[in-house]
């Protein structure tokens, strides 16, 4: 528990969805008290994800949590139905590298690109020339 905690950092209030107990439940953990075998393959899990974002310097947010990581599902959406925990953290840093590479290249691309702001007269003026078709 002390490595999920290490490597989830603020986050941990939103693991307890993975195992669909209560916060208190998860502090408990903490604390020492011993989680049912049902709960304790899914802490492996996350033990595996935090040594992952630990050994990348990775801290996961609530935000990047909640991303769609693979099949339509969230980082913790997956880990609730049992995925390999070291797998889903790579798949989650995949994905915000990704984002984060995105935004950078837009950034560039925009970057010498004045910031205009629309004005009244640009409402309801057509965007393309719909005479044309």
């Amino acid at each position: 528990m002390l490595e999920v905690k290490t490597g989830f950092g603020r986050t941990m209030t939103r693991l307890p969805v993975v195992f669909g107990v209560s916060r208190q439940t998860l502090y408990n953990w903490i604390k020492g008290e011993i989680p049912k075998d049902a709960h304790q393959a899914k802490l492996i899990e996350l033990a595996a994800a935090a040594h992952v974002f630990s050994a990348a310097h990775f801290t996961p947010t609530a935000s990047t949590l909640d991303r769609t990581v693979a099949h339509g599902k969230s980082f913790l959406a997956l880990l609730a139905e049992g995925a390999d925990g070291a797998d889903t953290a790579n798949r989650l840093m995949n994905v915000v590298a990704r984002s984060r590479d995105a935004r950078a290249r837009l950034g560039a691309a925009l970057a010498g690109h004045p910031k205009t702001r629309p004005t009244v007269s640009d409402m309801g003026a057509p965007t393309f020339d719909e005479d044309a078709l």
